[in-house]
This record gives C-alpha cells, sequence and structure tokens, in this order.
C-alpha cells in the first residue's frame, strides 16, 4: 500500500510539472530582442525570455552592452549583464551571495560561459561576477571589461557572437551549493548584424 501511495504521488508531483510547464507555455510572452542606445552613447542588445530556473517558470533578460569611448576621466566597458525576476521563488538559491563588497562570491570563478559554433569546439570561459538589486523583486549579474582592451574575454566572446555562433549558454554556480545552478540559454544565430554593430569603434 505504501509503494502504490508513493507510486501515486510520484506520478501526480509528474503530472503537475508537465502542466505546470504547459502552462508556462502558453502563457509566457514570446522571446525576444531589443536593441538600445543611451544618450551617452552606450549600446545594448538584450534578449528576454521565460524559462525553467531551479524547475520555476522565471522571466530573465541577458544584455550585452558596449560604452566604446574612454577619456582620462571615465573608462569605456563592454561586457554581459544577466537580470533575473521573481527570485524570492528561486530559494534555496541565495542571491545575496553576490550583492556587495563583502560578497560571498567575491573572487570565486561561479560564472561560466559557452559559446557554441558549428563545427567547432565550444569556446568556454570561467569568470568572476559581481551582483546587485536593480528593484524589489529582481537580482542582476554583471561581468564586464574595459571596452579598448587589448585582449578579454568578453571582446572574444562578443566577436564570436559576430563570426559564427549559433548559441550561447551562461551557467551561475551558487557559492555555497557547487550543484545549484541557474543556467540561460541564447540563441544568437539571427542577431550577427547587430553583435557586430554592438562593437563598433572598438580595436
Amino acid at each position: 500500500m505504501f509503494l502504490k501511495t508513493m507510486a501515486v504521488r510520484f506520478g501526480l508531483a509528474a503530472v503537475l510539472t508537465s502542466a505546470s510547464l504547459l502552462s508556462m507555455a502558453q502563457t509566457a510572452p514570446p522571446a525576444r530582442w531589443l536593441v538600445s542606445k543611451l544618450e551617452n552613447g552606450t549600446r545594448h542588445l538584450s534578449y528576454t525570455a521565460t524559462a525553467p530556473l531551479l524547475g520555476k517558470p522565471t522571466t530573465f533578460m541577458v544584455t550585452f552592452f558596449c560604452y566604446p569611448y574612454s577619456t582620462k576621466n571615465v573608462k569605456g566597458m563592454l561586457g554581459i549583464d544577466i537580470y533575473v525576476d521573481n527570485v524570492a521563488t528561486l530559494k534555496p538559491f541565495q542571491f545575496d551571495d553576490f550583492e556587495g563588497p563583502d560578497a560571498l562570491a567575491n573572487g570565486k570563478k561561479l560564472l561560466r560561459i559557452t559559446v557554441n559554433s558549428p563545427g567547432k569546439p565550444p569556446y568556454v570561459v570561467d569568470s568572476l561576477l559581481s551582483g546587485w538589486i536593480p528593484d524589489v523583486s529582481k537580482f542582476a549579474f554583471s561581468v564586464s571589461e574595459e571596452s579598448q582592451r587589448a585582449k578579454s574575454f568578453q571582446k572574444t566572446v562578443l566577436r564570436a557572437l559576430v563570426d559564427d555562433a549559433d548559441s550561447l549558454q551562461v551557467v551561475i554556480t551558487a557559492p555555497r551549493n557547487p550543484k545549484l545552478k541557474l543556467e540561460f540559454n541564447v540563441p544568437v544565430a539571427n542577431q550577427r548584424t547587430e553583435f557586430k554593430t554592438l562593437l563598433t569603434g572598438l580595436k
């Protein structure tokens, strides 16, 4: 009787999970790309989608940005931001571990970026990253480097997206639990012209 009851429970859980994912597919807004430019010349290329994170349907945005100009007082920057909505539903992932100068994540390479291109081995890089709270229910991660620096993995990633990449995967690992990860997948094959424009002005 116990085994039968457990089997029924597991079966019900599977049905509920499938129903939840089906409902998400039916109600979530379609994934979309957006190109924007600030008055100071900073260019953005953003991908917004809804996908399961830790089993929960979650809206996220991956933003590629470039400020190509540098002066004595201001350094141009190039990088990637990841915004996550409704972070309270994603426990036990502890977003606070990434926020502030004393963050537990500081000094740890908890970000993995993988660029996939047809006929080539994936380009994989691990990096430090920082985080902040842009809104009450959201959290943002960021990795960046000076845009006029001759070499950086950020520049290598973005140039691969211009050339021949078809997908980008971003994985963020919780500092307290290596098995706890947030995974973001971005289809990039149709955005090569936009990525080229994003990098205009860089050497």
